[in-house]
């Protein structure tokens, strides 16, 4: 039977494993925020998925730092603030922030110009399945998100001759 001292093993190569992205979602209706939702976790390359239901609640957990998002889903119509009035708020932060995708059942080109003007990073119209839900979003998150949307593994190093 042979055994191994320390130095008989490899070196493990220590490598910063990015942490997958802080998704916000603000959204009112329970349904649709389920579902965006789990669409969310089911991605790998989304670690955290909080919910807002409008834009007061949105910017209030902002501001006291219970959420740091990476990127932010956005209904267009809710009550107290809507997507618009959100947009802008965030639009008007002296701070950097982050990209904002407005994900709406709307599909009126008024509204997507509407958006884009209060700097909505992207419109996506909801999709009338889960599948192409999933899909939407994937791919909302790669073209946001691009450095994070899928967390790197590295490889053991390989053992010294």
């Amino acid at each position: 039977m042979r055994t191994h001292s320390y130095s008989d093993l490899a070196p493990v190569r220590e490598t910063h494993q990015p942490r997958g992205l802080c998704v916000l979602i603000v959204e009112d209706d329970e349904a649709d925020a389920y579902l965006i939702g789990r669409a969310l976790e089911d991605n790998p390359a989304v670690e955290t998925v909080v919910r807002a239901r409008d834009g007061v609640e949105a910017l209030g957990m902002i501001a006291l730092g219970e959420v740091a998002p990476d990127m932010a889903f956005i209904d267009l119509h809710m009550p107290r603030m809507d997507g618009f009035g959100l947009l802008t708020a965030l639009a008007s932060r002296p701070t950097p922030s982050f990209p904002t995708a407005v994900l709406t059942s709307s599909a009126a080109p008024n509204d997507a110009i509407r958006s884009r003007l209060r700097s909505a990073t992207r419109v996506v119209t909801k999709p009338d399945n889960v599948t192409e839900l999933y899909a939407a979003l994937a791919t909302a998150l790669d073209a946001l998100c691009p450095a994070r949307t899928r967390p790197t593994i590295s490889k053991p190093a390989t053992p010294l001759s």
